[in-house]
């Protein structure tokens, strides 16, 4: 029949017509089909060490962690003594009449390496260039900043600047107390600065040479531990322990002191045992089983802490705080208070005020003063009233200060 099947033989039909794109498709699909089943297998395989490798991934970014501080011995301690022979010893700014000298510790905190010196040759020029004639020098080890400040007295200059931390602080303290023609001021270098927090100094370098020019002179007692000038607190027991053993220890060489200090201060709180001590002061004697006794001059301690909740800087007094033992629950319990800044600290704290008081132990304790330990019990603490002129911002707290300004700055 000329009308074809009536039920559409298929016989009698071309074969559709496939696209290039799918001829292509057919053809690598086709060639590539045994490689099927060994791509299911990489799979499983690949699902099979998924949890492994994550694991390892885990434990790579843990260790990482862990061991990341230490490379800070690269940076942190390697710079100074590549920097030493070339630039501590001697002068990096000097004016032809320096009325200013700033005394740096190269390897206290953010002074380490090139940049921090940059800063403070940047500082140097802008106090010289707004009528302040200033010099740096660059201590070279322990005793060194007394010196320079010395030689800073005896010229005549009117301002000592304190680059670095509170030891260096300390340290030219020295060379000051009792020479009020010559003021103390701080550019906050080191790792707490306590000074500078109490106060309300700028910790930026950029801020605080601002405090150099527009801030207030005023008079502050110090105190005296036997021959030793402190400007902030002194520590006996516990808190001198914890500075002996960091001082002591690799941690603070590798830019870690914070994190030892905090390690060791947690340790020694509940471990550390009682001690007896004697205190004569105001011709009483008495007796305490204390873990710690703290002789303020300011208030603030370790930056975070306050335990001489009273202390005013020029008062003519010494606030003594007597932190007895009990459980390390209560210890931790008066930390917590002191950090809280809380108006009561504990019942077994005891808390007042003199002049003079001389302290003995039954076992040997160190001391410590300004975060620095400079000997053992027996030892007697007086106060020097008005010894020491400093530098501070128009607007530190009012309530650590009983006279008025000496004038500004």
């Amino acid at each position: 029949m000329d009308d074809g099947d009536p039920l559409g033989n298929a016989g009698d039909q071309e074969p559709p017509t496939r696209s290039p794109l799918g001829a292509s498709l057919l053809r690598f699909f086709s060639q590539h089909a045994p490689l099927l089943p060994q791509l299911s297998g990489w799979s499983l395989h690949a699902l099979h060490w998924q949890r492994p490798v994550r694991q390892a991934i885990a434990d790579t970014r843990t260790t990482w962690r862990r061991i990341h501080p230490a490379f800070k011995f690269i940076y942190y301690v390697l710079p100074a003594p590549l920097l030493r022979p070339r630039v501590v010893g001697r002068s990096l700014t000097r004016p032809a009449m320096a009325q200013a000298r700033i005394i740096a510790n190269p390897i206290s905190g953010s002074l380490r390496g090139e940049l921090g010196l940059q800063e403070l040759e940047e500082t140097a020029a802008w106090l010289s260039e707004r009528g302040l004639p200033t010099e740096i020098c660059l201590t070279e080890g322990v005793g060194h900043a007394r010196e320079l400040a010395q030689e800073a007295v005896s010229a005549g200059m009117e301002m000592v600047i304190a680059a670095g931390g509170d030891g260096t602080v300390n340290e030219v303290v020295q060379a000051l107390a009792g020479k009020t023609t010559t003021a103390l001021g701080v550019l906050p270098m080191g790792t707490i600065n306590v000074w500078a927090r109490e106060m309300g100094i700028p910790l930026k370098t950029s801020q605080a040479r601002e405090v150099l020019l527009r801030g207030m002179r005023r008079r502050v007692d110090l105190g005296r531990a036997n021959s030793h000038y402190f400007l902030l607190m002194a520590g006996i027991g516990f808190d001198a322990e914890v500075v002996r053993r960091v001082e002591k220890s690799l941690l603070q060489r590798w830019g870690l002191k914070v994190v030892d200090y905090a390690a060791t201060a947690g340790l020694l709180s509940v471990t550390l045992p009682v001690s007896k001590i004697w205190m004569r002061s105001d011709g009483r004697r008495r007796s305490a089983d204390a873990l710690m006794v703290l002789i303020g001059n300011t208030r603030l301690y370790g930056g975070a802490f306050r335990f001489a909740k009273e202390a005013v800087a020029d008062d003519g007094l010494l606030d003594v705080v007597i932190v007895g033992g009990g459980s390390a629950i209560g210890r931790l319990g008066v930390l917590a208070r002191a950090m809280m800044r809380q108006a009561s600290l504990g019942p077994r704290v005891r808390y007042h005020r003199c002049r003079t008081i001389r302290l003995e132990a039954s076992a040997p304790l160190p001391v410590q003063v300004d975060g620095e330990v400079i000997g053992m019990l027996p030892m007697t603490f007086s106060v020097a009233p008005g010894a020491l002129d400093v530098i501070v911002p128009a607007h530190a707290p009012a309530e650590l200060f009983a006279h008025d300004p000496v004038r500004s700055s």
